[in-house]
């Protein structure tokens, strides 16, 4: 083998990615048998196969495998060569578009994307969504990033990055202050409000009260969790939620910590693509993130 075909080695690497040459055709707006004939041409310069035929469907072989690692540093290569061309005239910005769960405190938003918005070469878009709406919207390179309050690997196709995590507290206005006495308990029949989505922190929630045989007043849902906060302050019911969304209304002392969830802790994750665009500007991100939070 003289020359490598990189079109063809391309088609292979989307191919591996997305997990069928149906998928790859509509992310590379090419019919099937054009890329089907590609990956044979492939296979034949390079003297092996690499997807075997399971159940009707494309597997990578090992020798496929080890091609997809080697291809994966090639693009990485070649991405991070295009972004750091010299541009003419007035650089234009790399947009960079994340979304967030509703759930998620602005605070943590804001404190993930606070260099973002100070980098000159970087124009950032923050959207909110459940995270079925947001995963779809990443698997249409829509969006690069995904913040979320859990780890989400459907297949091969995601990458989810821890980032820490937040206490949980149950909070209510100050007059309900009297509930820190005989706490868990004293949540039994008390009006709550709850997170309407069934993500991971509220299925941990509701494990807490079923555990700890409570069953509160629920007096309503909502998805957002700034208007649970605003609702609790007028002391129309207790809320439970990552600290970090509370901690300015706790300061201001318009609301008080009932109780903490202490078996119970929001992880925070970043989830992406690995196929997406801008993945080494990605790798960047997460690695400004934890040098700033290097303790």
């Amino acid at each position: 083998m003289e020359r490598l075909n990189f079109n063809q080695l391309y088609y292979f690497y989307t191919v591996a990615r997305e997990g069928s040459i149906k998928a790859a055709s509509k992310k590379l707006h090419l019919t099937q048998p054009t890329i089907s004939t590609q990956i044979k041409q492939l296979e034949d310069e390079v003297g092996f196969k690499v997807f075997d035929r399971k159940h009707r469907k494309l597997e990578l072989n090992e020798r496929g495998k080890f091609l997809l690692k080697r291809a994966e540093k090639l693009f990485m290569m070649a991405d991070e060569i295009v972004s750091s061309l010299p541009k003419k005239g007035k650089a234009s910005r790399t947009r960079i578009s994340i979304g967030a769960l509703s759930s998620l405190s602005n605070s943590f938003i804001y404190d993930f994307s606070l260099k973002l918005w100070k980098n000159k070469s970087i124009s950032v878009s923050i959207s909110q969504g459940s995270q079925s709406e947001l995963i779809d919207k990443l698997n249409k390179d829509e969006i690069q990033m995904i913040l979320s309050d859990s780890s989400y690997r459907q297949s091969q196709r995601h990458k989810a990055t821890n980032l820490g995590h937040d206490r949980i507290v149950v909070v209510g206005a100050p007059e309900m202050k009297s509930l820190k006495k005989n706490f868990p308990k004293s949540l039994n029949d008390q009006p709550y409000l709850s997170f309407s989505r069934q993500g991971r922190l509220q299925e941990d929630i509701n494990y807490f009260f079923e555990r700890n045989g409570i069953q509160p007043e629920v007096i309503g849902e909502v998805e957002d969790v700034t208007l649970m906060r605003v609702i609790t302050e007028d002391g129309s019911a207790f809320s439970i939620m990552p600290y970090r969304a509370a901690k300015e209304s706790i300061k201001q002392g318009n609301l008080v910590v009932i109780g903490d969830l202490d078996q119970v802790k929001s992880n925070l994750w970043l989830v992406t693509s690995v196929s997406g665009s801008h993945r080494v500007l990605i790798k960047k991100i997460i690695n400004d993130y934890f040098l700033r939070h290097k303790s």
